[in-house]
């Protein structure tokens, strides 16, 4: 389970015996030691060991909260002793945020491109908040027909959730995002919701959006990167 927090993704996992670690995993005071250098990550992956107390899960509560520490573009690999024991952490250390649910689509035209909006700086897919009641297959279509002014969408298969954390107020968010496979022609008019700060609506080829996929956010990246089935890097 990945949950992103910006820049900075907590990965929680469970122990597999015949994974090799060249270094053991580390205790989280000796990942805050690196952290505390200043030093930058990119795309560095830490394996910390799981600790069986509330202090482990108030540490991590605040890690991901820390504006200096979600900007850190590192993978925090937080690895248990069993899947019993991650389920038992998981599902307290969740009740500390509100839970919200979102849907998607990364639709594909006649000519394999992908639909992208430019949106408050970033390039990334269109998506939005489930109402009340609403059938998430219905969100995912609706906001897509919002954000982008398409009206002919045929809905596909599931293609995977995405978490992420952000401040809203006075607490912190956890935002489940469900995403569909779509399809549409191209050639339907494509029209960015201004009221959302949706500037650009672009059908962008694997090539183009390799050529802008450091505008991006990593949870986007990620999704592409399942897609492609190769690193952007």
């Amino acid at each position: 389970m990945k949950i992103f927090a910006l820049n900075l993704c907590l990965e929680f996992v469970v122990n597999d015996p015949s994974q090799r670690y060249d270094i053991p995993p580390m205790s989280f005071d000796e990942l805050m030691g690196y952290f505390f250098k200043g030093t930058d990550f990119p795309g560095q992956v830490f394996y910390v060991a799981a600790e069986k107390n509330e202090t482990f899960a108030d540490h991590l509560f605040e890690l991901q909260k820390n504006d200096v520490f979600r900007d850190i573009p590192a993978t925090v690999k937080v690895v248990f002793a069993s899947q019993r024991a991650k389920e038992d952490f998981l599902s307290p250390w969740l009740d500390r945020f509100k839970l919200v649910d979102a849907a998607g689509g990364m639709v594909q035209n006649e000519k394999g491109e992908y639909l992208c909006i430019f949106n408050r700086n970033k390039w990334t897919l269109p998506k939005g908040r489930v109402e009340w009641l609403e059938p998430v297959t219905e969100a995912a279509v609706r906001e897509v027909q919002e954000e982008t002014g398409l009206q002919e969408i045929q809905l596909g298969e599931p293609l995977i959730k995405t978490y992420h954390t952000f401040r809203r107020s006075r607490y912190w968010v956890f935002k489940t995002t469900h995403w569909y496979r779509m399809t549409a022609d191209s050639g339907q008019p494509l029209t960015p919701q201004a009221e959302e700060g949706i500037d650009e609506v672009s059908w962008l080829n694997k090539q183009q959006w390799q050529d802008v996929a450091d505008e991006t956010y990593p949870l986007v990246r990620h999704l592409f990167e399942q897609e492609f089935s190769q690193s952007l890097n």
